[in-house]
């Protein structure tokens, strides 16, 4: 059986993770650039300042302060709204793989700090390579 393994992760650990997969003889993966908010719905922490550059679209209209907790410090926002730019990794593997591959996820990506990321599983019912016909895991 094949399983999805998704994972939304920092941008800065993109490179050890893929790394990580590449040892594992994992190297088939798809890499899309998502924006998005957790549990906190946006709040307005110091934490998450280092994860939003002063070039991304929801902060560069904000000229004079940089940051989203210099912003809330001048206006009366409780709860700016801000999307945090982060990476999604999607890569599948045999269900005998998927606690390996979760585990090594992981260990790469947990800091202890808010913005760490969430990995999904989901089962894949069939797999196809268009090129070849291969079907199930000979096609991943």
């Amino acid at each position: 059986m094949l399983v999805e393994i998704t994972a939304i992760i920092r941008r800065d650990k993109v490179a050890p993770t893929m790394r990580g997969l590449d040892a594992m003889g994992l190297g088939a993966m798809t890499i899309t650039t998502v924006s998005g908010r957790g549990r906190q719905g946006g709040n307005v922490m110091t934490d998450l300042d280092r994860e939003i550059p002063a070039e991304y679209d929801s902060v560069s209209k904000i000229t004079r302060n940089l940051t989203p907790a210099s912003f809330a410090l001048v206006h009366s926002l409780t709860r700016p709204v801000f999307w945090i730019p982060k990476r999604m990794l999607q890569i599948v593997v045999s269900s005998g793989m998927k606690d390996e591959v979760v585990d090594m996820i992981m260990s790469v990506n947990r800091t202890g700090w808010m913005g760490d990321g969430k990995i999904f599983i989901s089962p894949i019912e069939d797999s196809l390579r268009i090129r070849t016909g291969e079907r199930g895991l000979e096609s991943v």
